[in-house]
């Protein structure tokens, strides 16, 4: 349907473009994602002969691009750009019925096919109802659908729609896509959508094409695409990659710059011992004062500790939900710790699912310890006194030192490393 070789093109002598090779099937449904500056737009504006190309060729149902004249084009590709304003106010019938231009001759008559096909793209777009309202009348929804409903009313087999829905909210977000997603699906248009949302691009695009300072940085479908390195690498910004729950798409949650991982990393490895979200604050304030060189563990999946720990990139030593910290976990905890300067142990219960944990900082040899102790231990031992003989002996260490809260232990952390 549309081959794209050795593709590049320049805005003032600037190279924006850079040998684009790229292939598309009839039927597919192409997002094209990339931070600002990336190409994205410009990439559509030479496929759909807006701009020249410098260098390479397109290809149109295999057909030079450059080799079909105006009206031929109209009829193949229909493009949806990011500016819909109309100059005149027309009726939203009469700018759907624009789209009848390339087959009309040369005085601009209307016959009762560009009738029944802006009757049919109308109920396809749910427009009817707005037929007879003058275009500026509409919300920012209901008129990107009759610009859609005007490039159908063309009957092209290829659709280019760049940030259709860059000034809608939420709603008309998922509405727009929705109405792309069907038209690929029960018309069998090819579409190509250009999106700064990757959640969108990622939850209805079958496949992605990631641009990065003009060249094709990653394509595939949205789990290849969409990966914590990728977004980091091209964005220069740490995320979190998910599931959809429902569509089990790739999810993608920005991690605020507060918690990402600086490039300066103060101080010397630190191994912490958390749970059940007695560490998150820890963690969040190990961050902001720069101590990033951590590791924590057994942590189980899930918890909160955990997500925290893996937002911030931490090195964790994790079990499934619910598990025991078994001789395998316990022996790469202990590996982790050896790696370590200073442990420390939050104020976490604990119970015989994580008494592992307990176990081998007691064992542990010549380690700086820090242990947080808000409450008699007592009050956080459910194993019926076996944790309270492991706490005992990290206590009677020459190297341990209590704390009471997050801030002293930030405080002691700071003493010893100076």
């Amino acid at each position: 349907m549309l081959n794209i070789n050795d593709l590049s093109f320049k805005y003032n002598n600037k190279e924006v473009l850079k040998d684009i090779d790229l292939h598309l099937e009839k039927n597919d449904f192409v997002g094209i994602i990339g931070p600002n500056g990336s190409g994205k737009s410009t990439l559509l504006k030479n496929v759909s002969r807006i701009l020249k190309a410098d260098k390479g060729v397109i290809y149109l149902d295999k057909k030079i691009l450059n080799d079909y004249n105006s009206k031929e084009l109209a009829k193949k590709m229909a493009v949806v750009p990011q500016d819909t304003n109309v100059d005149f106010n027309f009726t939203v019938y009469d700018i759907i019925m624009m789209g009848r231009n390339p087959y009309q001759g040369k005085w601009g008559r209307v016959n009762e096919k560009d009738i029944n096909i802006v009757n049919e793209v109308m109920e396809v777009t749910d427009t009817k109802y707005l037929k007879d309202k003058k275009i500026n009348q509409l919300s920012g929804g209901e008129r990107q659908r009759v610009i859609i409903a005007r490039s159908l009313a063309q009957k092209p087999d290829l659709l280019l729609l760049d940030e259709p829905t860059s000034s809608l909210d939420i709603n008309y977000q998922g509405e727009i896509f929705d109405l792309i997603s069907e038209l690929n699906e029960e018309l069998s248009l090819t579409i190509v959508v250009v999106s700064h949302d990757l959640n969108l691009a990622s939850q209805y695009c079958d496949e992605l094409i990631l641009l990065s300072k003009g060249k094709i940085y990653a394509a595939g479908s949205p789990e290849e695409v969409l990966t914590e390195k990728n977004i980091r690498e091209v964005y220069n910004t740490d995320v979190i990659i998910k599931r959809n729950n429902i569509t089990d798409r790739p999810y993608v949650t920005l991690i605020p710059r507060n918690y990402q991982v600086m490039d300066t990393q103060k101080g010397e490895r630190i191994h912490i011992v958390a749970g059940g979200g007695s560490g998150s604050e820890l963690f969040k304030r190990l961050n902001k004062e720069g101590y990033n060189n951590i590791s924590c563990g057994v942590l189980n999946q899930g918890d909160r500790d955990w997500e925290t720990a893996r937002k911030l990139n931490y090195k964790i030593v994790e079990i499934p939900p619910f598990d025991y910290v078994g001789e395998l976990s316990s022996a790469e905890n202990e590996k982790e710790m050896e790696k370590a300067q200073i442990i420390i142990v939050t104020n976490t219960p604990f119970g015989h699912g994580n008494l592992g944990n307990l176990k081998t900082v007691s064992e542990v040899k010549n380690k700086e310890i820090i242990v947080e102790a808000k409450k008699d231990f007592s009050e956080r031992d459910y194993t019926n006194g076996k944790a309270k003989e492991f706490w005992e002996k990290i206590i009677d260490k020459n190297s341990t030192y209590i704390c009471k809260n997050t801030s002293e232990i930030i405080k002691k952390l700071k003493e010893i490393l100076n």
